[in-house]
């Protein structure tokens, strides 16, 4: 039996819960083709939200999922979303190659096998195309098929578009977008000073869609879904939920190792303790490596950030870590542009959860 507790995939139909909701909310855009932002921290389900959506009206829409997490450039931009549009419908790979072999202008596809899934899919060629050429055949092949049915596009990890200077990539996209057409747009996103930036006041993407934070998962879906499969009671999920700080990911990791060696008996606090300190021991190598690669006030700034939450900047902080305000916030600036910490207000956090915990482990020998 699978695991009821998937925290390095993306959830099923049958693992996947407590979202129904935002579900709801988010289908009502469709019905008017508008666009929605949808931000939140990593590891907290917005891909897998998306994911399960697309399967629930997939026979309503034409569903179009794009990842551009990887982009350098705009070329990478360009034939990402070509390979996402190209391989929309898996029905009939015939159909499918003959389709897009008529809809693409200047773009050829060919057959790709993938081994690992024993699947066909279409491979966009566009070696000799410029970005531009690109950029116009995939707008063509949109037109195209949304006179079959509307279509919803989502396009994850949607700030890395800031990343590349050499095109305005959202002034682009906000071209095509305000044509008005049958096409709902999904921008999703994890680094909120990065996303929020580009639709801000002034930033060429601002009002062409609504803003929703998508906030963790209720401790009662949590616990509702999680009795079903490990002896558990609320007092001990509520002790996970907030020791996890309800990111979704390590709280999947920890109910998942408890589903796998204590499925069928009680639950106790310190096997929770035991399991959480496996998981963060685990990222021991890789958190060490990021670590070791700051320089001295970025490490007392990431020792400030694993300590205080707020109020970073007082005098008292500033005196027990012996360091400088505009040391700090310099420090605190390059730790953004590692994504390292990311803000909400006036807080400024670590988003991942892990490496806060080991961070706090690591200065203070618990968690």
């Amino acid at each position: 039996m699978k695991s009821p507790f998937p925290y390095e995939t993306i959830a099923n139909s049958s693992t996947f819960y407590g979202r129904d909701k935002e579900i709801e909310e988010i289908k009502k855009f469709f019905k008017t083709s508008n666009n929605i932002l949808i931000h939140s921290k990593r590891r907290m389900g917005k891909s897998t939200l998306i994911q399960e959506l697309f399967r629930r009206v997939e026979e309503e829409y034409i569903c179009i999922y794009c990842d551009i997490f990887d982009i350098t450039s705009k070329e990478d931009f360009a034939k990402l979303l070509l390979k996402a549009i190209s391989n929309v419908e898996q029905n009939d790979f015939k159909d499918m190659f003959k389709k897009f072999s008529d809809i693409f202008k200047r773009v050829r596809v060919e057959p790709s096998f993938d081994p690992n899934s024993s699947k066909f899919s279409l491979k966009p060629v566009v070696s000799t195309l410029t970005f531009e050429e690109m950029m116009e055949d995939f707008f063509r092949a949109l037109e195209e098929l949304q006179k079959e049915k509307k279509i919803i596009f989502a396009i994850d990890e949607f700030q890395q578009i800031s990343s590349i200077n050499d095109v305005k990539l959202d002034a682009f996209l906000r071209k095509e977008i305000q044509k008005g057409s049958d096409i709902s747009w999904i921008f999703l996103g994890s680094k909120r000073h990065l996303l929020t930036s580009l639709f801000e006041y002034k930033a060429p993407l601002y009002e062409m869609a609504t803003h929703k934070e998508l906030q963790a998962l209720s401790l009662d879906d949590v616990y509702a879904y999680t009795k079903q499969y490990i002896n558990i009671d609320k007092e001990l999920m509520t002790y996970i939920y907030e020791r996890t700080d309800s990111e979704t990911k390590l709280l999947q990791n920890i109910c998942h190792i408890l589903w796998l060696e204590k499925k069928d008996e009680q639950i106790t606090k310190e096997y929770i303790d035991e399991v959480l300190l496996q998981i963060i021991n685990s990222k021991d190598s890789s958190f060490r490596l990021i670590y070791d690669m700051l320089n001295n006030n970025q490490k007392i700034a990431l020792k400030i950030l694993s300590k205080y939450k707020s109020k970073i900047y007082t005098q008292e902080v500033l005196n027990e870590f012996n360091i400088k305000k505009q040391t700090l916030q310099s420090a605190i600036k390059a730790l953004y542009e590692k994504e390292i910490c990311d803000k909400n207000g006036d807080v400024i956090y670590i988003p991942d959860r892990t490496l806060e915990l080991w961070l706090q482990k690591s200065f203070s020998n618990n968690i």
